[in-house]
């Protein structure tokens, strides 16, 4: 190799040198600009994937704000006309006869919208007329509907009454807290069933309890 580069004349040596310098710098620069160019596609690809994820995450973001609207929308729909009653007790509707008492009893519509198809609900269908009612005393009396309810709607402000008996032994006073439920529609067909708890006395003088709960709606089908 030495023998052939004294051979050969210098203006051919310097063209070798410089055609080997070129080959070398246009293999360094291509192996770097290959890699620069995966980095590039690598970057390229990491940045599509972060912004399909993102754009991903934003829709289901959209889909979940949406859905919670539309929750809202429902709710805030039904309860601007879920009617919403009040028992009404009042002493001077308390009847005492021979050997039974009987409870006149009164829930008033306190909602903004009426309901319809109003009835009471039974809680123990095996026992008849004396499956509406659950009594808290010790042993347990039996009450039965003496008059059904007065009418089966109810618009804002109005009261819809009924009626239980209770027999009783002679010279029998007792005092008893009794729950029931009723069921009713609103507007649109929404239905709900509510419960209240009621007591009374017949110690002294018959009265009504003052401590008597009316439980909040429950919706049962929409």
């Amino acid at each position: 190799m030495y023998e052939f580069l004294r051979n050969i004349n210098a203006e051919t040596q310097i063209s070798i040198v410089i055609s080997a310098i070129t080959a070398i710098y246009t293999i360094v620069r291509n192996y770097f600009s290959s890699k620069r160019l995966k980095q590039v596609e690598k970057i390229n690809e990491e940045n599509y994937n972060w912004k399909k994820n993102f754009d991903i995450y934003k829709e289901e973001n959209r889909q979940k704000n949406v859905l919670i609207q539309n929750l809202l929308s429902e709710q805030n729909t039904r309860a601007s006309i879920i009617p919403y009653f009040n028992v009404v007790l009042k002493n001077n509707r308390i009847k005492k006869e021979e050997n039974s008492l009987i409870l006149e009893i009164g829930f008033i519509n306190i909602g903004r919208e009426s309901a319809t198809n109003i009835g009471l609900s039974m809680k123990f269908p095996d026992k008849g007329l004396q499956g509406y009612f659950y009594s808290e005393s010790y042993p347990k009396k039996n009450y039965y509907i003496y008059e059904y309810l007065s009418q089966y709607y109810a618009a804002a402000g109005e009261e819809v009454t009924f009626k239980i008996k209770v027999d009783l032994k002679d010279g029998e006073e007792i005092c008893d807290f009794l729950k029931f439920k009723i069921k009713y529609s609103d507007l649109i067909g929404n239905e709900y069933e509510q419960e209240f708890r009621f007591g009374f006395s017949m110690l002294n003088r018959i009265t009504y309890n003052l401590d008597n709960t009316s439980y909040k709606p429950v919706l049962l089908k929409k």
